[in-house]
């Protein structure tokens, strides 16, 4: 009968150890994880901002890799500016914007200085933050990074009892 109740309690303790991936969005000035959440290989997120010399609409596309690490995927626009792709990276023109999709690297981290007047905004299936209130210069980061199952469960449990 111990030889069960030994195997039973070895196969939760290996279960609760089982990786689980989470999007972390997080300030460098203090303000911690922003947003977690569980990602999954192919899931994206995007990126938004006014162009700082423009003033046009940029938002970039993101994807989760198998590898856990971000792959630029597509970036769309407005008008030509200083940062922008040009014509001769694959740009393709829908309405009255521009689109061009990304072969580039994937990454361990996706960081950006915050500039107020830019608009920012990141979003994660229905999740959106802005950083419009956010202080000039202030370091942030994306990130996926994994947990073990049971540390996941004790941050829903805490994350549905607080007030």
């Amino acid at each position: 009968m111990w030889k069960w109740g030994t195997l039973l309690s070895i196969f939760f303790m290996a279960v609760s150890f089982y990786p689980v991936d989470r999007l972390e969005v997080r300030s460098a000035g203090g303000g911690g994880v922003l947003l977690g959440e569980r990602v999954s290989p192919g899931e994206g997120f995007q990126f938004s901002y006014l162009h700082s010399v423009d003033r046009t609409p940029v938002t970039g596309y993101f994807l989760i890799t198998p590898a856990k690490r971000i792959k630029p995927a597509e970036t769309r626009f407005e008008s030509f500016g200083p940062g922008l792709p040009s014509l001769e990276r694959g740009l393709k023109a829908e309405g009255r914007s521009f689109y061009v999709k990304t072969d580039g690297g994937e990454m361990d981290r996706f960081s950006f200085f915050v500039s107020p007047m830019t608009q920012q905004v990141f979003q994660f299936r229905d999740r959106r933050l802005n950083f419009s209130s956010f202080r000039e210069g202030e370091v942030v980061t994306v990130s996926v990074r994994s947990y073990p199952l049971i540390w996941e469960a004790l941050i829903q449990r805490w994350k549905t009892r607080r007030p």
